[in-house]
């Protein structure tokens, strides 16, 4: 009996670990990011990559679809102890991690008593496959910065 149950439990161990690659996602799905501090490089760029720290929240992006052929980019933010006052409003954009430091706005994110805020990010204009990072600007001046978020 002890030699079946020994064997048994080394058949659904093989099986385990041989599904284990094909039920795994390959770096598709839901990617996370810290969110922090960060400050524009200038007057004229207010859309910078931040550190990926996750001092105040977190960013999680997805592109759903088939792997490399996403139709939208899906995410949520969310902003923790954020030192504003309660009721303050920041505008979620999204960049493509490209250099260009090029902001789309992508909705708002207003702010609790706590200091606590959350955002949906649902874009369909064509944002899909690539590398993002997400910034949260207080009238125009970045305040908070993701570090990038590859999706496919």
């Amino acid at each position: 009996m002890r030699k079946i149950i020994i064997g048994a439990i080394a058949v659904a161990m093989g099986v385990g670990f041989g599904l284990a690659p094909w039920a795994s996602a390959g770096g598709n799905g839901a990617q996370h990011s810290g969110i922090s501090p960060q400050a524009g490089n200038s007057a004229t760029d207010q859309c910078v990559i931040g550190s990926g720290d996750a001092t105040n929240g977190f960013v999680m992006l997805n592109a759903p679809g088939k792997p490399g052929d996403a139709n939208k980019l899906l995410g949520e933010v969310s902003l923790k102890n954020d030192t504003a006052p309660a009721g303050t409003t920041y505008s979620v954009n999204v960049a493509v991690d490209d250099g260009n430091d090029a902001c789309v706005p992508e909705g708002s994110l207003t702010t609790n008593a706590q200091g606590n805020g959350n955002a949906h990010i649902a874009d369909t204009s064509g944002l899909t496959n690539g590398n993002y990072y997400v910034v949260l600007q207080l009238n125009g001046q970045e305040k908070y910065a993701s570090g990038e978020l590859v999706v496919n």
